[in-house]
């Protein structure tokens, strides 16, 4: 009986130390949310990046699940700070949205403006905001998504490190 009981503690005191170790799925830090593209076009042209746009609803259960298992780890890591802006955009938020041009408008307006209706909708743009590289709806391919995300990433970024 004591055996069993010192067992049991130490598979308790092992799992203890693994549950504390082991870092959460999701983390606290966000993808930051993006009203002024005009601003934000400062620092693509300055850093010669260009932007992942994330359009996304709170009700979308997909889009929290691409945030969790893709967007976020991009942005925790670090990997993609040389190669692309990542943000996202709430759809219905009432914020004022800022457009790369200048205009100010309410977040359905822009998103009309960039044919953005369904969500999540990925699109990679550049510092004038144009697509500069094929945009990814939906998130329905978990196996391949991360292949079509690098490869919609390694194009923008050679478009506008190359000047378009």
């Amino acid at each position: 009986m004591a055996r069993i009981t010192r067992i049991a503690a130490a598979m308790l005191l092992g799992f203890a130390g693994w549950a504390t170790a082991t870092p959460a799925f999701s983390t606290d830090a966000t993808i930051p949310e993006a009203y002024d593209f005009h601003s934000l076009q400062q620092e693509m042209q300055t850093r010669k990046l260009p932007l992942l746009l994330a359009f996304r609803a709170d009700y979308c259960g997909f889009c929290k699940q691409l945030e969790t298992e893709y967007l976020e780890p991009m942005v925790n890591s670090g990997k993609y700070d040389s190669r692309i802006l990542i943000r996202r955009f709430s759809m219905g938020n009432d914020h004022t949205i800022t457009d790369f041009n200048g205009d100010t408008m309410d977040a359905d307006e822009f998103a009309y403006r960039h044919k953005a209706s369904l969500t999540p909708t990925l699109l990679f743009l550049n510092a004038e905001g144009e697509e500069v590289a094929e945009r990814l709806l939906g998130y329905n391919s978990p196996d391949f998504y991360g292949a079509y995300l690098e490869n919609a990433i390694e194009t923008a970024h050679k478009a506008v490190s190359d000047g378009g």
